[in-house]
């Protein structure tokens, strides 16, 4: 269990490269920021063919979806073209979704009590426990990143490097630019070890992580994630997670101001991160061999407590906190459903010390 009063430790000697940002304030224009750019790093390729003895269960699901979101129990996919929402209450063998029909959408986020919201050219959808959709159209031509604050702000990142924010009533706001792309978005919960919300910006272009301020549209010096930063995810703590997938590298970011404080080797690409706030441990897949790896964090460094086999082309994750269920979706079709029970005794590797 890790001391909420405790900051990480390095894991390995880093120098944080921190690169300052001009801060935009609303604008229909985005402004180019000039700074180093690298490739935007995406998932390796799995071997070819399906995976070889999965864990768990897998249920079908169309090649090519994605958007995978889990909320209050509910799990939630995007079909191939982004206008189904596949919802499973109970992902159980031979378990059918139920369906909604929304306008094209990229990205899901859970809302509360089994609802999501969605992002695609030009809308924002809300899909209620019972399915229902409800739609809002935006002046959002290329969405690429979604996430949800606690007073129920959705904001929306572009692939035009900016971070629009929307109201609780999905009325727009504040735009704030300064990036060359905005891959993922983060939000520290509440009760984070953080004097405030902290909301977090990964653009792959820049290989980097920005804090940014909603209030007054703000930036943060952007710390560089290694050379191929792909995704990221918070946990309850506020800690950053950064999968730095072109380097084979898990690196930890915390504090305010945020402070890269460790860099740890991940083999075979990782991607997909998640973390389980209640049993504090952070899911990595990883794409070039069809695993997923569960690291402890609590003595500040990353070590290895579980493993499993994955579906093939694991490049979605995402963790149930209530149940420690961990699912994957395959981008070649499958959604995986990885229990305590049925995953995570016996078929999986336990780390050195156990788990």
């Amino acid at each position: 269990m890790v001391s909420r009063s405790r900051p990480l430790a390095v894991g390995f000697s880093v120098i944080a490269v921190a690169v300052t940002l001009a801060a935009c304030g609303p604008s229909d224009t985005p402004s180019a920021p000039d700074v180093p750019t690298v490739t935007p790093a995406t998932a390796p390729a799995a071997p070819p063919g399906p995976a070889a003895a999965p864990a768990g269960i897998v249920l079908p699901t169309p090649a090519g979806s994605r958007g995978l979101a889990v909320d209050d129990g509910v799990v939630a996919v995007l079909d191939p073209a982004g206008t189904t929402v596949l919802r499973y209450r109970d992902a159980l063998p031979g378990a059918e979704p139920q369906r909604s029909t929304t306008p094209p959408l990229t990205r899901l986020v859970g809302s509360g009590d089994g609802s999501f919201v969605g992002v695609g050219p030009d809308v924002i959808a809300r899909i209620s426990p019972d399915g229902a959709v409800a739609t809002t159209p935006t002046e959002v031509a290329d969405p690429t990143a979604l996430a949800r604050t606690a007073s129920g702000q959705v904001l929306v990142g572009t692939a035009d490097g900016r971070v629009l924010v929307f109201d609780r009533d999905l009325r727009p706001g504040r735009v704030i630019d300064g990036f060359v792309r905005v891959d993922d978005i983060t939000v520290s919960p509440e009760d984070a070890d953080l004097p405030g919300e902290q909301v977090v910006v990964l653009d792959r272009a820049q290989s980097s992580v920005t804090p940014v301020t909603l209030s007054d549209g703000n930036l943060g010096p952007a710390l560089r994630a290694g050379n191929g930063a792909t995704t990221s995810t918070v946990d309850r703590y506020g800690r950053v997670l950064v999968a730095n997938t072109r380097d084979d590298e898990l690196i930890g970011f915390f504090g305010s101001p945020l402070v890269m404080r460790f860099r740890y080797p991940v083999a075979n690409g990782p991607y997909a991160v998640d973390y389980d706030d209640t049993r504090n441990l952070a899911w990595v897949s990883t794409t070039a061999n069809n695993e997923v790896v569960a690291y402890d964090l609590s003595g500040g460094e990353p070590e290895e407590k579980h493993r499993f086999p994955a579906v093939a082309q694991p490049d979605s994750i995402a963790v149930d906190d209530a149940t420690g269920t961990v699912y994957v979706l395959s981008a070649r079709g499958g959604l995986q459903v990885a229990t305590p029970q049925n995953a995570l005794r016996g078929v999986v590797t336990v780390g050195p010390s156990g788990g």
